[in-house]
C-alpha cells in the first residue's frame, strides 16, 4: 500500500506493532483511504487522528494520522542493493572524486575507467574483449 502520498492529502504514518516505522526512508505513509480501509478490516489500531472527518449518511469518522499494525512485520535484514541505497550508505558523496554535487555518473564519477582509454591495462580482460568485438 506504500504509494506516493501528497502531504496535503492527509497521509497516515504507518507504524509496526512495536510502534516503529515500517521504513525510515522513504517514510511509510498510506493514503487516508487505505488507512480507513485497514481500520475497517481490523488490521490496524488508530494512534492519532486529524481534525478532519469523513462522513457517510449514518457514520462519521475522523481521519487517522498515525496507525499501528496489529501484527508485527519482521523488517528485512538485507537492504535492497539499489543505486539510491548505495548513495545513502555513502552519504551522497562520490567515492571516486569526493564530489557531492554531481552523482549522475558523468566522466569524473566513473573513476579510473573514464580516465583510461579502452584496451589499456586497467580494463579487465573480459571488458577489453567485449570492447574489441564492438569495434
Amino acid at each position: 500500500m506504500n504509494v506516493h502520498v501528497s502531504p496535503g492529502g492527509f497521509p497516515a504514518l504507518v507504524l509496526n506493532a512495536d510502534f516503529r516505522p515500517l521504513s525510515y526512508y522513504p517514510l511509510s505513509l498510506w493514503s487516508w483511504q487505505d488507512a480507513i480501509k485497514a481500520v475497517f478490516l481490523e488490521r490496524v489500531n488508530i494512534v492519532a487522528n486529524y481534525d478532519r472527518a469523513v462522513h457517510s449518511p449514518s457514520f462519521e469518522m475522523k481521519l487517522p494520522s498515525v496507525v499501528s499494525l496489529k501484527t508485527f512485520v519482521k523488517p528485512s535484514t538485507h537492504p535492497a542493493f539499489t543505486r539510491f541505497n548505495v548513495f545513502l550508505r555513502d552519504r551522497f558523496i562520490c567515492q571516486y572524486c569526493g564530489d557531492r554535487d554531481d552523482l549522475t555518473l558523468t566522466i569524473c564519477c566513473r573513476g579510473p575507467a573514464a580516465a583510461t582509454p579502452p584496451g589499456t591495462t586497467w580494463w579487465p580482460p573480459a571488458r577489453r574483449a567485449i570492447y574489441a568485438r564492438a569495434i
